[in-house]
């Protein structure tokens, strides 16, 4: 009697997957409610294999024509067209991710909720958090009430650099002013830090200056004797030709004589008087 063969479809519907497993054979276990609440949402995904209002896929069409460069010029305006869309949805999706975190930053920056999770810095939880460092961070909060403003007009322009003429017209004169100042330098075809500064001050709005970061001064390195005058080589000179050696050690000797000469003088001379004591 020939055997029934069951589908690969049936095995998996037949299988217990997450919590439907016993709870002795779990390997497993639920740790918080948040966790386990997304554990079960992800598991639902899992089973159905879709999202829930998850917009349909525009897949590609074939051309009609069947000229070779009918088809072609098709294929072009089709990878064109992917790349703009492609662009706009980044935009969309990263001014999303702006407002989303925006706040909840701030909160646990200005809170220092950080240091509930043991961190003694804003920059340490967030690098130990996902990666983001404190300056990334504070731009993130700086600029989230003007993306929030122009939100409703705009998806373009999010970093923080070009935004920051506008970041003290928001707080300063609101939502509107920030979307007067974009229309106007959209207008004038400049989006730049500089157009949107110079539009916020053509419409009357002050905008504060950026404080600028002193850019960090290394600390200048230790000299010694033997860095300067490369000792080193010229033991290996020694080994090899001892009287060049030699004669290198003394024409070295009478400079470095002339020099502490001339530096002690200078150090004499540039050293101020006493004043006087006063009677």
């Amino acid at each position: 009697m020939a055997g029934t063969r069951t589908s690969i479809t049936d095995q998996l519907r037949a299988m217990k997957v997450g919590n439907e497993v016993d709870a002795d054979k779990r390997t497993v276990q639920a740790e918080t409610k948040a966790g386990a609440e997304a554990e079960s949402s992800r598991r639902v995904d899992e089973k159905t294999n879709s999202l829930p209002s998850l917009p349909p896929v525009d897949v590609f069409a074939l051309p009609p024509a069947l000229d070779s460069s009918k088809r072609l010029a098709y294929c072009e305006a089709a990878i064109m067209r992917a790349d703009r869309e492609t662009e706009l949805e980044t935009e969309r999706i990263t001014q999303q991710y702006l407002l989303w975190v925006g706040e909840p930053y701030c909160l646990v920056r200005d809170e220092e909720l950080f240091r509930e999770a043991g961190y003694e810095t804003f920059d340490a939880w967030g690098r130990a958090l996902n990666g983001r460092s404190g300056d990334y961070m504070n731009k993130v909060i700086r600029i989230a009430p003007v993306v929030q403003a122009l939100s409703s007009v705009t998806r373009r322009q999010l970093k923080e650099q070009p935004l920051r003429p506008l970041v003290s017209v928001q707080r300063d004169h609101g939502d509107d002013a920030v979307r007067e100042c974009w229309r106007k330098a959209e207008t004038a075809g400049d989006l730049t830090e500089r157009g949107l500064r110079h539009a916020a001050a053509e419409l009357g709005y002050k905008t504060a200056p950026q404080p600028s970061t002193p850019a960090a001064v290394p600390a200048p390195r230790a000299l010694t004797a033997s860095t300067l005058l490369n000792l080193p080589r010229l033991k290996k000179l020694a080994a090899t030709d001892p009287a060049q050696a030699l004669t290198l050690c003394r024409n070295l000797r009478e400079e470095l004589d002339t020099l502490e000469r001339d530096l002690a003088s200078r150090t004499i001379t540039n050293t101020p008087a006493a004043e006087p004591p006063q009677t």
